[in-house]
């Protein structure tokens, strides 16, 4: 009798191994915003997330955990697809109209902040005695200016800006710094409406001339 080889569906085996990376990604995720960085042990996340600590390990540190957990939450998903190529932000950037632009930016970093904001004051204090959480903050740090910088060169081609391209740049990368919207929506339990009006507001009068 002829041996008859088992087959197996790759796409399967994929999507699976997909489900476990996320389920171990939300575990750290949710203990990191409960217990902060430090507190967080590879033994807790395999228990959340229902899988052996090798499983953890598998997908990777506790570093490249809040580092997956950082891209998914800025991103909503973890599709292979940065944020400034999304739809969301593409769409921004072909509106013709800066103050149309600027509302939109607005409602797009309301969304990311959402998503984003809680975590990235655990990475903030995760950089400080950590020296991969640090160099994800730097990395961090530095996209958001990428970002700031891209904004402002595309504002610049539909108005007259306030401040030079360099200036606006390091306004608006301030501007968008998570933590101004976790003290304000957080810490002072501003509405999501309310803090989208106050920053398109505020991008208009401090980016337009």
């Amino acid at each position: 009798m002829v041996a008859v080889k088992r087959s197996y569906s790759a796409p399967r085996r994929e999507e699976a191994a997909r489900a476990t990376r996320l389920a171990v990604v939300a575990a750290a995720h949710s203990l990191f915003l409960e217990q902060g960085y430090g507190g967080t042990t590879i033994d807790q996340i395999a228990v959340r997330a229902s899988v052996s600590r090798p499983t953890v390990f598998s997908v990777g540190s506790k570093a490249t955990l809040l580092k997956l957990a950082r891209d998914i939450a800025m991103a909503g998903d973890d599709e292979a697809v940065t944020v400034t190529a999304r739809a969301g932000f593409q769409r921004l950037l072909i509106e013709p109209d800066a103050v149309r632009t600027l509302d939109l930016f607005a409602l797009h970093s309301a969304a990311l902040l959402g998503r984003y904001a809680a975590l990235d004051e655990v990475l903030r204090q995760a950089a400080g005695v950590d020296d991969e959480a640090k160099a994800l903050w730097e990395t961090s740090e530095a996209e958001r200016l990428r970002a700031a910088r891209l904004v402002v060169g595309n504002l610049a081609g539909k108005a007259e800006l306030r401040l030079s391209r360099a200036a606006a740049a390091d306004v608006l990368w301030l501007l968008m710094a998570p933590d101004l919207y976790h003290r304000l929506v957080h810490g002072r339990r501003w509405s999501r409406q309310r803090y989208i009006t106050w920053y398109a507001r505020t991008l208009r009068s401090q980016l337009l001339a």
